[in-house]
């Protein structure tokens, strides 16, 4: 007796009628009628008196669809119990995330990983909207994104909660001439040189600044890099209040974060993303709460 078999008998004990039963599991009437007859015929027993009025159990029969019944709810049972404890005890987490959280990402791996040794991470960084169009195709726990409300209501299967109301800001070096600035205007930057990042998505500010070829020095997801440039050199470096707050190079002076005057203009909001059908499994919630504490002190 296989489980497919199994299935069959209880739900023709249910419907008491073989038909009926066939129709509610997708399969034809002869199919289903051959296999408990095969299944009869193995047993050597009768399972169903089959008449005008219907399919009822034989005696033989209700024992064994009770035997059916209560094997397919250990089976169901077990495969819950296997989910959950893999689930629990999920060792990897996938993450999806904005150039703008990395540091803050990275610094809470290494803590998190500290206090949980068995636990391993793959950090992805794409743009937005990279991450809208990917997020759905592949299997994250969890993506970090900015975002307007209204685009994030417009994908599917995607839940959301809000982090945190931001704003664009410029990372200079003690070269920049614009070191010891309180507050830059967009105007002011027209012709400085940028480094950016590939993965950076600041299509209001570069729509207003119009940046030529030649301003751009380099484009590149290495930050090390961006950072060597931006502390060595004048360029800048568009990138969001949050992002290396707390970082040695802004703390020592080395490298300083000046909020643009038209900041008022530039609002943006950040988000927890992930799947309606994904449940955060243990680690997961535990990483996320730990992050979101992190967050919080870097603003």
């Amino acid at each position: 007796m296989n489980f497919e078999q199994m299935e069959y008998i209880i739900n023709v004990a249910n419907e008491m009628s073989i038909s009926k039963a066939a129709v509610k599991l997708f399969i034809s009437n002869s199919g289903m009628s051959q296999s408990i007859t095969q299944l009869e015929n193995e047993l050597g027993i009768k399972i169903f008196n089959r008449s005008k009025q219907g399919v009822t159990p034989t005696f033989e029969g209700k024992i064994v669809i009770s035997k059916a019944i209560t094997l397919l709810n250990t089976i169901k049972e077990l495969n819950k119990e296997i989910f959950e404890y893999k689930n629990n005890n999920q060792a990897h987490l996938k993450i999806l995330t904005a150039p703008a959280f990395t540091f803050i990402l990275q610094e809470t791996m290494v803590k998190f990983n500290s206090e949980n040794k068995d636990i391993t991470f793959e950090l992805i960084e794409q743009n937005p909207t990279e991450i809208i169009q990917n997020f759905n195709k592949e299997n994250y726990d969890f993506a970090l994104i900015p975002s307007s409300l209204e685009e994030l209501k417009k994908e599917k299967n995607i839940r959301f909660e809000h982090i945190h109301t931001g704003h664009i800001c410029i990372a200079v070096g003690k070269n920049s001439p614009f070191y010891h600035h309180d507050y830059v205007t967009l105007s002011a930057l027209k012709d400085s040189k940028l480094v950016m990042y590939n993965s950076s998505d600041y299509k209001k500010v570069l729509k207003l600044t119009k940046p030529n070829l030649n301003q751009v020095l380099v484009r590149s997801n290495s930050s090390s890099l961006l950072f060597k440039l931006v502390k060595e050199s004048q360029a800048i470096l568009f990138l969001h209040d949050f992002a290396i707050k707390n970082s040695s190079m802004v703390l020592n002076g080395d490298i300083k974060i000046i909020p643009l005057k038209e900041e008022k203009h530039f609002p943006v909001d950040f988000w927890l993303i992930y799947l309606e059908t994904k449940n955060f499994t243990k680690v997961a919630k535990e990483f996320i709460d730990d992050f979101l504490d992190n967050f919080k002190k870097s603003i």
